[in-house]
């Protein structure tokens, strides 16, 4: 029997070297030593508790035990005849010939079977099928045959199983002796695994709800890699039978694992006083809700879900971070995920949070990994000085980049995580791999800024994101400066109903978290959810607010202009902000305006944000004057300092950000800009607001701003107040024909809201199931099941978003010999495949197309003519790996390109504007 099981392999190869392979035994060994490591130095304390709750009999000792288990015995689905027969993936004869002869001599013939249907054994269902054959609890036959990413949907899958005995054991007949041989040879591979991870039998595995069905399943996945990564376990001669030294296997693969992931488990102990951590970590003594979110923490005894409510400006990063500390060493966790609205708010945070983590790391005297995730991290300059540097093996203590977490969906799995909320909100949509997202998060204390800024639709993603925290107990904090109290509360509903909470308990949160009061802190104590409000009153900024018609507005801020001071306008869409600066840039001059927008190549617009940032951010070297135009982008992410505002009507809580922009810092100013004013364009008695507006917010938010909106608001008293008259319950009265349109906004806002809530559910996971019920199982079976066929991270963001199809490309600029990028003028198209720095200086020439090319009816048909002109004109992008997929644009020597009926004009002062070609 040793022998046919020696003979069964599980990977293959063949390269100029020649021929290789590893052999199934040695798979599992290798895995099983992978999955040792990660339960000893990679895993958390506080995973390993929520695994062991979610245990019967919840017996500490057992709990490694199974994960050996699960990583001896996951390719048994291997030990099959349907997988030993399958060709190489280069199609290497060769390779398969020498592979077949080994397994001829054992099972003689097999070579000429035909088997039915092969692909519907895949080696992982038809592990999960066999274990559940000889045995073992569907609790963790299930993790096996989704350790390739996905869980099937239905048991009627497993059943079906049955048709396909050939694929199994070679012949149908149980009275067949190669069938019986098979049977033997994986009940071998079972026993093995069952006696190697210290089990008699099956009948000693403890089953496991579908909690730790996830993380067990992440945990598997990830060993699974780690063990498949040939640099680390590599392959060996087709000559050779095995490996004689595992134990110098193991040492070099661990040392090839420390080499490119060098940091250590952050295992936070027992912090200073609050007042000591602060001036240690900052340098400053905290302010009052910074001391009262410390406080409150320290005396928990189970602590779950914290929100805090407050102003711009009093320090809510910094209390997150010492509020994570304090969590992560009550809670057993190791790391932190920051997630916030957009990428530039992330980039933004990012020295915040590394110069925060540099102090954490120089207490522990530890090397500890911080990563930036989003799609443009690798244009953030103090991500990429971290991902350049390089340590050697006595360098002890630094902050890093650690290699393996770099992949697309192995990213979250790393430490110390900052990123976009969709980071966070993907967990809880239907995709393949889905277990290693939760595996990351639940190692983590997770905290996310700015949550007021999430439409109804991403809600339900974040909704069931927190839900599933509250399932593994993982700490989170929400930071708000404007969130409605029916957020609030479906927030702390959501994290306690994870938990498992009593339903009871969950009707009567109402009674104890209705409140309009701020700041406030609401937190949650095992069940029991409680508020903070008696904080000391502080003085107000009383800022004025004026209403201006659309075409006074050109007339007004030129002349306001020539008093001087920093003038922002914030419109509502890409087309209007480009058109007012071309009006102001006509009548004042180009060096009058600056721009700021999505529609920008990614550089240039990474490059204007910096620039701001230098002028009218803390402590910049202010202009005389100026004039900022821009989009949302400004409302939600660079921390800038305007003298005045004009901005669009938009939602209250909208508003209330883009005035935060407004005396931002204690500085000198112009005289006529004395005392904040904010200017309000588009509002209209009669209800008929802007076209493009209407298109964003809708009318019913608009309307219902514009009723409540006060002739002047007091910052922080009037904010939560002004929050919950507009997204509370209580109607505006209208008496004339204004009633009925306001009346159809607000039925069209409700089925907009039903539509989104409904549309999420399509592929937005279930919530977590703790205990077997009548009507659903605690089982990972059909957790995934009608998953995004969306693959690309791209096209994940946009569904948690919600937001439309977009098209980004690559845009460059035609020249003499080729072309250049729009910043540069020396020609670049030669030599790319050769010099790797210039093909990644390409690919971050990235642009979003207009809308008007991405809509339903023309988007098929711009994607068709892009790919048409990229293989007529860029092919060779493909053998790039930094180029691969991509989309390119050469614009001519005019800045111009035709597309799909539209001209696209692209200038460095304005972005990329489109206009139908007549």
């Amino acid at each position: 029997m040793t022998k046919k099981i020696n003979c069964l392999w599980s990977k293959k190869k063949q390269d100029d070297a020649g021929l290789y392979w590893l052999p199934l035994m040695q798979h599992l060994i290798d895995t099983m030593a992978v999955m040792d490591f990660l339960w000893d130095e990679w895993l958390g304390d506080g995973q390993k508790d929520l695994i062991i709750r979610s245990m019967t009999n919840r017996q500490r000792e057992k709990a490694k035990q199974v994960a050996l288990f699960l990583a001896a015995v996951h390719d048994i689905g291997k030990a099959t005849p349907a997988f030993q027969l399958m060709k190489s993936y280069g199609h290497s004869n060769d390779v398969d010939f020498e592979l077949r002869e080994k397994i001829e001599s054992v099972f003689p013939g097999i070579s000429n079977i035909e088997l039915p249907s092969r692909e519907k054994t895949h080696h992982s269902i038809a592990g999960e099928f066999l274990l559940s054959k000889y045995g073992v609890n569907n609790s963790l036959s299930v993790i096996v045959g989704a350790h390739h990413g996905k869980p099937i949907d239905s048991s009627i899958e497993l059943d079906n199983q049955n048709y396909y005995k050939s694929n199994y054991y070679e012949k149908e007949s149980e009275n067949d002796i190669a069938h019986q041989q098979w049977c033997k040879l994986q009940s071998r591979i079972l026993q093995w695994a069952l006696k190697e991870s210290g089990f008699i039998n099956v009948e000693d595995l403890p089953s496991f709800n579908q909690i730790g069905q996830v993380i067990l399943s992440g945990l598997l996945i990830m060993a699974d890699w780690i063990a498949s990564n040939e640099t680390y376990f590599p392959l060996i001669s087709i000559d050779e039978d095995g490996i004689e030294d595992q134990e110098s296997r193991n040492e070099y693969a661990y040392e090839m694992w420390k080499y490119e992931n060098s940091s250590n488990l952050w295992k936070p102990h027992e912090s200073l006083d609050i007042a000591s951590i602060y001036m240690k970590r900052f340098n400053f003594s905290p302010r009052e809700i910074q001391l009262k979110l410390a406080e409150v923490i320290n005396i928990c005894n189970e602590p779950g879900i914290f929100i805090v409510e407050a102003p711009m400006g009093v320090g809510k990063t910094e209390a997150s971070l010492i509020a994570a500390e304090y969590l992560a060493e009550k809670t057993g966790r190791n790391g932190i995920f920051f997630g916030l609205p957009t990428q530039a708010t992330s980039n933004g945070i990012f020295p915040r949070i590394k110069h925060w983590l540099q102090s954490v790391k120089d207490d522990e005297q530890n090397t500890l990994s911080l990563r930036l995730v989003h799609g443009k991290a690798y244009l953030n300059d103090e991500f990429r000085s971290l991902a350049s540097e390089i340590y050697d093996e006595e360098d002890k203590g630094n902050i890093v980049v650690n290699e393996w977490f770099s992949g697309r969906k192995t990213s979250v799995l790393d430490d110390f995580v900052v990123g976009t909320v969709d980071q966070f909100l993907l967990t809880a949509l239907k995709q393949k791999h889905l277990a290693l997202r939760h595996l990351g998060f639940s190692k983590k204390v997770v905290i996310i800024d700015e949550v007021h800024a999430y439409d109804a639709y991403m809600s339900q993603y974040l909704y069931e994101a927190i839900r599933w925290m509250g399932a593994y107990h993982v700490p989170v904090i929400i930071m708000s400066a404007t969130l409605p109290k029916d957020k609030r509360i479906d927030l702390i509903k959501n994290y306690l109903g994870g938990m498992g909470t009593d339903i009871k308990v969950l009707k009567h949160l109402k009674d104890n978290l209705d409140t309009e009061a701020y700041p406030l802190i609401t937190y949650t104590d095992g069940s029991i959810a409680t508020c903070i409000d008696d904080f000391q009153k502080v003085e107000n900024k009383t800022i004025k607010i004026n209403k201006m018609e659309e075409d006074e507005l050109v007339a007004n801020v030129c002349e306001y202009y020539q008093e001087g001071g920093v003038i922002g306008v914030i419109v509502n869409t890409v087309k209007k902000s480009q058109m007012l600066a071309e009006e102001f840039i006509t009548k004042l001059g180009v060096d009058a305006v600056e721009l700021l927008h999505s529609g920008f190549i990614a550089t240039e617009r990474v490059e204007k944000e910096q620039e701001l940032l230098r002028e009218i951010g803390k402590n910049g070297n202010r202009p005389k004057r100026r004039i900022i135009i821009g989009t949302q982008v400004i409302e939600q992410s660079l921390d800038i300092d305007f003298d005045v505002l004009f901005t669009d009507l938009a939602p209250i809580d909208l508003l209330i950000q883009r005035i935060g922009r407004l005396h931002r810092h204690n500085i000198e100013r112009p005289k006529k800009w004395q005392n904040p004013e904010v200017f309000i364009i588009g509002t209209n008695e009669n209800l008929d607001f802007d076209e493009g507006s209407m298109c964003v917010y809708g009318g019913y938010l608009l309307a219902k701003t514009q009723a409540y909106l006060p002739n002047e608001i007091r910052i922080p008293n009037d904010i939560s107040h002004l929050v919950q008259a507009v997204y509370g319950t209580e109607e505006p009265r209208y008496d004339d024909e204004r009633k009925v349109k306001y009346e159809n906004y607000e039925e069209q806002h409700q089925n907009f809201i039903n539509n989104q809530k409904k549309k999420a559910l399509n592929y937005r996971i279930g919530n977590p199931i703790l205990k077997d019920r009548l009507s659903k199982k605690s089982s990972l079976i059909g957790w995934l099941h009608n998953s995004s066929a969306s693959e690309t991270e791209e096209k994940a963001y946009a569904q948690v978003r919600d937001s439309d199809e977009t098209i980004e490309i690559i845009a460059l600029k035609q020249c003499e010999d080729g072309y250049r990028i729009f910043s540069k003028q020396e020609e670049i198209s030669c030599g790319l495949l050769e010099d790797e720095r210039i093909a990644k200086e390409i690919a971050k020439q990235t642009l979003i197309l207009p809308r008007a090319l991405t809509q339903p009816y023309n988007i098929t048909r711009t994607i068709e003519e892009l790919e048409k002109y990229n293989l007529n004109k860029l092919a060779y992008w493909q053998e790039s790996s930094w180029l691969k997929g991509a989309l390119g644009i050469i614009f001519d020597d005019n800045n111009q390109f035709i597309l799909n009926g539209f001209k696209l004009t692209y200038n460095k002062t304005y972005g990329i504007q489109c206009e139908r070609v007549k």
